[in-house]
């Protein structure tokens, strides 16, 4: 047992030796993983010693060397970047079916000559496409294979189809998490100029009319101190629920208790408003992990937007079971809301929490009574 173990992480650092990582401008630390996993372990099966990849950069034309597998240090093709379209490479790309190269015939211009001196006789290419066109061409070669088998040739497609396939939606996952980046951005922004710098402003026209009224009406030009005194305050609780908002959580090695917990504390510490944490759960630990992620965000996000808008004196959490569901409940006594008249950075974040709990066949209900206060209700399934 011992000697298998061995053996297998000798295999395995022969596999990282023999792998060479080009651009990293054109993949992700994933996408290399996956490659770096999944290439050595195809090559060995079907025979092949060397492989090259070269991928499309993100809206652009350009085909960029990201990998290079094998025992032989030189690469097969000479330059690190080909334009799609353009020479053999860039024209391979726009194929649909491989390409075999026969190496004992006069080769492409841009192949490395040397490749054929050290005793490589072909090599084989295979477009990688996905359903936004050309991505990329997977070059194989062996010193040993002269002729490409159907079956193999078959294996080999469906392997570059699959390397596609990855490439495709880690860059629309990549595409989306920057949108919502942007969103943020967008979002943040509307607040920061609605809020904070609109109340910095009130500030700044207050104490320009205390400086005028103190002369003709002390009494006037105290009370223009005392509401930018007010203003600064509310400034500074924005401020803080803004921290409260932006600083990034996760349950990491907590259960769902501890996490919730964790929030009500800082919560707590920017906001100076009550907090009570009720909870009925008879087995915590056993509460799925994406369950309690999801829940937990839940109440990150509700106690955010008591921060921020309901200017509350006191929140209740509750978190109980039911046969069927793992219940979370947030109630503030804040001014409340009108849900049918809610502006687009407090809906963004609503919407935000019916997506989480709904991606599990959960729900969520929000209840919001001008000057009462606000609930939010969700459930997951319970899986205990």
């Amino acid at each position: 047992m011992q000697a298998n173990k061995q053996e297998f992480e000798e295999r395995e650092q022969l596999r990282k030796a023999r792998i060479r990582v080009g651009s990293n401008g054109v993949t992700t630390p994933f996408i290399l993983d996956y490659l770096g996993r999944s290439l050595p372990a195809m090559l060995d099966f079907l025979g092949f010693s060397d492989a090259e990849l070269y991928l499309k950069k993100e809206k652009s034309p350009v085909l960029m060397r990201v990998l290079h597998y094998g025992e032989s240090k030189e690469f097969f093709w000479k330059d690190e970047q080909y334009e799609l379209g353009k020479n053999t490479l860039g024209k391979i790309a726009q194929m649909v079916e491989p390409c075999v190269l026969d190496l004992s015939d006069e080769t492409p211009a841009e192949l490395n000559k040397r490749i054929r001196q050290i005793g490589f006789s072909m090599l084989a290419c295979f477009p990688i496409r996905a359903e936004s066109g050309a991505l990329g061409v997977l070059s194989l070669g062996d010193k040993k294979i002269r002729k490409l088998d159907e079956k193999v040739e078959d294996v080999l497609m469906e392997n570059a189809a699959m390397i596609g396939t990855v490439v495709f939606h880690e860059r629309k996952s990549l595409e989306a998490k920057r949108s919502i980046v942007m969103e943020e951005r967008e979002r943040i922004g509307m607040d920061l100029h609605d809020g904070i710098i609109q109340s910095l402003y009130g500030v700044g026209l207050s104490l320009q009319n205390a400086v005028l009224q103190f002369d003709n009406n002390e009494q006037e030009g105290k009370q223009h101190i005392d509401d930018a005194l007010n203003a600064i305050n509310e400034a500074i609780r924005d401020i803080r629920a803004y921290i409260l908002d932006l600083r990034p959580r996760q349950l990491r090695n907590q259960d769902l208790y501890m996490g919730i917990e964790s929030l009500i504390r800082e919560f707590r510490a920017n906001t100076l408003v009550d907090v009570e944490f009720e909870k009925d759960i008879a087995y915590i630990e056993r509460v799925s992990d994406e369950n309690s992620e999801i829940l937990f965000h839940v109440c990150q996000e509700a106690l955010a937007n008591v921060a921020k808008h309901a200017r509350a004196t006191k929140v209740n959490v509750r978190l109980w079971e039911t046969p069927q569901r793992i219940m979370l409940k947030v109630n503030d006594d804040g001014v409340g809301f009108d849900l049918s008249k809610i502006n687009q950075r407090l809906g963004h974040g609503l919407s935000n929490m019916n997506t989480r709990v709904e991606t599990v066949g959960g729900g969520i209900e929000i209840i919001s009574i001008r000057h009462q206060g606000t609930t939010v209700l969700a459930w997951v399934p319970n899986n205990l």
